[in-house]
């Protein structure tokens, strides 16, 4: 074997690099365009073949132009269960990848759904007994399909202001802007002014919602997953204004049981300020709460394919 060390042979390697590069990348502008003309379409359709139809284009999309997502689907797997065998980490990847599909386009039929016939509520009832008598936060999981929830909470009359983070993404941004404003859920940004109407809605007595499970940076902050706590991320700030407006916690999640049918949970509320505990104190009961949920679910966990890697 001879080692080629020619200007040719030495930035061969480079080359095919930068070729393969170029080509991921118009394979994956070839399909934001795709996606776009696609969510136009869909709009139209019956619900069921819309979540369909994203199934199936997940499937296409990963096996030829995003194999990396399975590939740190299955890695995490491998992480949470240590016990599961190949095939068992197989299933659980795919069914993963369905759900993310089946979740991107049923964003635009969204407003369609039907609670009698897509959505069971468990513990609604409980949960929603002082909603509108004392300050409400909904600490959401991204199971499922989240923004059901909404949909849910609309359905009972229940207003939401939502923080959440604007999609980097051109056309998954205008998706996601047009199905919230259809469900009349007020979307507020992680910032200053964001925070300052936090504070408003919940001294008036109404209802925000924040996510618990989050990244920043591309990296997990929670659920910890055996990491130390942390108070940088949601259960902290979550755990801060609860404890500063006496707000009660109501841990929301939703659960594909089905391929368009839905069960919407609502845990008893909590009020932290019947627990004595310092603010990682209240990380660690929190985390306690949503992580096994998580767990219990993680191929329908949206960032299943997410870096865990210690907090600094």
């Amino acid at each position: 074997m001879s080692l080629d060390v020619t200007p040719q042979g030495r930035f061969a390697g480079h080359d095919r690099e930068a070729i393969a590069w170029r080509r991921r990348l118009m394979a994956q502008d070839l399909w934001q365009s795709f996606e776009r003309l696609l969510h136009r379409g869909l709009r139209r359709l019956p619900v069921a073949v819309v979540s369909e139809i994203g199934a199936r284009l997940a499937w296409l999309k990963i096996r030829v132009i995003d194999p990396d997502v399975a590939r740190k689907a299955r890695a995490n797997l491998r992480r949470h269960l240590p016990q599961a065998s190949d095939r068992e980490i197989e299933r659980h990847v795919w069914r993963f990848v369905a759900n993310v599909g089946r979740l991107m386009a049923e964003f635009t039929v969204l407003h369609r759904f039907d609670p009698a016939r897509h959505m069971e509520f468990v513990g609604a009832d409980e949960a929603r007994a002082d909603v509108g008598q004392v300050p409400t936060i909904a600490l959401c999981l991204h199971l499922g399909n989240w923004e059901v929830l909404a949909a849910g909470l609309k359905s009972i009359g229940i207003p939401v202001a939502s923080v959440a983070e604007v999609p980097t993404k051109e056309l998954h941004r205008e998706v996601a802007t047009a199905t919230r404003k259809d469900l009349d859920v007020e979307i507020l940004t992680p910032d200053r002014s964001g925070l300052l109407r936090v504070m408003s809605i919940l001294k008036a007595k109404g209802v925000v919602a924040l996510f618990a499970d989050e990244k920043r940076n591309g990296n997990m902050m929670a659920p910890l997953f055996g990491r130390r706590t942390h108070v940088q991320g949601n259960l902290a700030l979550a755990a801060r204004l609860a404890r500063h407006t006496n707000a009660q916690l109501i841990i929301a999640y939703c659960e594909r049981i089905d391929k368009t049918r839905f069960r919407l949970n609502f845990h008893r509320p909590i009020r932290l300020n019947a627990v004595v505990g310092d603010a990682h104190a209240d990380v660690a009961y929190l985390n306690d709460l949503i992580e096994p949920i998580v767990r219990r679910h993680l191929d329908q966990w949206y960032y299943l394919d997410d870096a865990i890697e210690p907090i600094a």
